[in-house]
């Protein structure tokens, strides 16, 4: 039960974008896991701690403490506790700019996820695939890739995800020329967030800039702010039902 709550802390500390509480308690984690030998709770603690580097853009450690779980998970025999590693590998590598790379982290993820059942893992990883087909200039099957996350997603009941999945109709809405909407989209996506109490994600965080750069681009600086402010707490069901 003690397990539970710590990791419960570590998620809530991460989510709220305390990165030295989480660090810490990931420590803790760690050296508790490896005091009982609980491979599981080793790979999960290094993976935290892996986060935590990839917030501060240290691409390097996130491979060396993703690396490291991933032989840990490997040695233990349950192919689940590859899953964590080798997704943050792969987002080390997108969120440093090589794509090959990424592209094909991203790849292998959806099939072992697919292979062990986890349908919300694979949704997720259609997901950032999507963000690094963007990255190379495939736009269509970026959307592509977007529209079948978001039924993957809605199906498995992944909720959690829901204001990305918004910011995901935000992007859709970008390439097919509509900024105004894309805009309003994002401020939807944004607020939802906050009301959780949460912060994107790393690499949530830089696709969200990407697209706030692009946006403010093609409307200007107060056609943009206008847009937003029309979509500022929005409600996301409703977003979504609307694309």
């Amino acid at each position: 039960m003690r397990g539970m709550q710590d990791r419960a802390e570590v998620v809530s500390a991460f989510h709220a974008g305390d990165m030295q509480r989480t660090q810490a308690l990931s420590r803790r984690a760690l050296e508790a896991a490896r005091a009982s030998g609980d491979a599981a709770a080793e790979v999960d603690a290094l993976c935290w701690l892996a986060r935590v580097e990839l917030a501060a853009h240290d691409y390097k450690g996130v491979e060396r403490l993703a690396a490291e779980g991933a032989a840990i998970a490997t040695r233990s025999g349950d192919l689940r506790n590859t899953r964590m590693p080798l997704h943050l590998q792969a987002a080390a590598a997108r969120m440093a700019g090589d794509l090959p790379r990424a592209r094909a982290l991203y790849e292998r993820s959806i099939d072992l996820n697919r292979e062990l059942g986890e349908a919300k893992m694979v949704a997720g990883e259609q997901r950032n695939l999507a963000y690094v087909e963007l990255s190379d200039g495939h736009e269509r099957r970026a959307v592509d890739l977007l529209v079948m996350a978001r039924a993957g997603a809605r199906e498995s009941g992944y909720a959690s995800i829901t204001p990305y999945l918004v910011a995901d109709a935000a992007v859709i809405a970008a390439i097919d020329g509509d900024p105004v909407a894309a805009a309003r989209l994002l401020a939807t996506a944004e607020s939802a967030l906050a009301a959780m109490g949460r912060v994107p994600d790393p690499d949530e965080a830089v696709e969200q800039r990407r697209l706030r750069e692009r946006l403010v681009a093609a409307l200007g600086p107060e056609r943009f702010a206008t847009a937003y402010d029309a979509g500022r707490g929005g409600a996301v069901d409703e977003a979504l039902g609307s694309v």
